[in-house]
């Protein structure tokens, strides 16, 4: 049998692998890096090597949720396949690629071109995230009544959008999709204005800072009560993050009360005997911001944006689907996304949809085991099937039809 890669192609981060091999994504940034002071950029999944983090500045091939820059989108992909997938023959294999939702079709025949031209790939199937997310899930749980009829809600919290996608039968219901303009790079940047306010200046620390958010933000179940006890001088919120070295820490560490008490300890042990001052360790300092920053999904007006909120696109989203279809996918909400790795992103979210469902409806929200990485298990489960040599594009296909070639996918 042909072996297929896999690759989920997001704003922040490259999901790829081998079919073959469903439980082992190699998962890397999405991007180019330099360090200040040097000519020499850093491709993609060598990034995940470097040893000073600080102050990169990162060069994305993917803005808005789109690929603008495919020389470079080119060369992080022949980088990791080199690399991380040695021996394996891209002529020999076949290819499940993901592309945005409401692709250009200009951007989606230079997918296919680059897959089958530049990294010379034998077949290529595109697919949008959403219906292999669900695919997946139908996989873990295929007891679930909207699973096997293929029918879902799917939140993508991905990097540059967050995207509420209905689906049934297994296919897009491209009118009733909704998007919130708000993902996870507009968090971080968000996260850097406040704390470079508040605390130590991060505004060149985006790299550095998308890895702290990741450690400390949660959604809060209770707004109100988490803002009144953030305000107490013993906030339980309230914490320092020790900023990396660029030698022994690469990416910096929480600071733990054994390690506060043992310097305060030390602190004044060298008050005592009059010597001087330790030094100081540069320490980000964080309250309130592990919870509000997250709360921009759920309350975009509180950053100025005029959207709907999370739940509101949810129901929005299947509010626009036929009507006869409301109860099934309200049964079966997906979340999914590196941002839906945020603890409490579920529960809020349920909470919340929780009083915009009719009460006759039941209402099922489902966490992916491993939101990041959801729609590229699905796609190795597509790639793996008798499906895939009937929708893949081959190379003489493409040669021969073009786009006409692409119906195929019901794109």
């Amino acid at each position: 049998m042909q072996d297929v890669v896999v690759v989920d192609l997001g704003g922040g981060s490259v999901k790829l692998g081998s079919a073959r091999q469903p439980d082992k994504p190699k998962v890397f940034p999405n991007a180019s890096a330099k360090q200040k002071g040097e000519r020499s950029s850093v491709v993609g999944e060598a990034m995940l090597g470097l040893r000073d983090v600080g102050g990169l500045s990162l060069r994305r091939p993917v803005d808005r949720g789109y690929v603008v820059a495919w020389e470079l989108q080119r060369d992080i992909l022949a980088r990791s396949l080199r690399v991380l997938l040695g021996g394996v023959s891209p002529a020999a294999c076949g290819l499940v690629l993901t592309e945005a939702y409401h692709n250009l079709p200009a951007l989606r025949e230079a997918a296919v071109h680059m897959a089958l031209h530049e990294l010379g790939f034998a077949s290529v199937l595109l697919s949008t995230p959403a219906p292999l997310s669900l695919r997946w899930h139908a996989h873990c749980m295929p007891g679930l009544a909207a699973n096997q009829a293929g029918c879902g809600v799917v939140v993508d919290a991905g990097f540059s959008f967050t995207h509420a996608v209905p689906i049934f039968d297994w296919r897009l219901l491209p009118g009733a999709i909704r998007r919130i303009d708000l993902g996870g790079k507009a968090l971080t940047n968000f996260m850097k204005e406040v704390v470079s306010y508040r605390s130590i200046n991060m505004m060149d620390e985006a790299y550095l800072l998308e890895h702290i958010k990741e450690q400390l933000c949660f959604v809060s179940g209770d707004l109100q009560a988490d803002l009144r006890a953030a305000r107490t001088r013993g906030s339980p919120f309230r914490c320092e993050y020790v900023l990396p070295d660029g030698l022994t820490d690469t990416w910096g560490h929480l600071r733990t009360q054994q390690e506060q008490e043992a310097l305060a300890a030390a602190a004044a042990a060298q008050r005592a005997a009059h010597g001087p001052q330790l030094p100081k360790q540069p320490v980000l300092a964080v309250n309130n911001e592990r919870f509000m920053v997250p709360e921009a999904l759920f309350h975009p007006s509180d950053i100025g944006m005029d959207e709907a909120g999370l739940a509101e696109a949810v129901a929005q989203a299947v509010s626009a689907a036929h009507p006869h279809l409301h109860a099934l996918l309200y049964s079966n909400v997906l979340i999914t996304g590196g941002t839906a790795r945020c603890p409490g992103f579920r529960d809020r979210l349920a909470a919340e949809l929780r009083a915009l469902v009719p009460d006759d409806y039941e209402l099922g929200v489902y966490l992916a085991d491993d939101p990041a990485v959801c729609a590229w298990r699905g796609g190795a489960l597509l790639a793996a099937s008798a499906q895939y040599p009937q929708l893949a594009v081959t190379r003489k296909e493409w040669m021969q039809h073009g786009a006409a070639a692409f119906a195929k996918w019901g794109l």
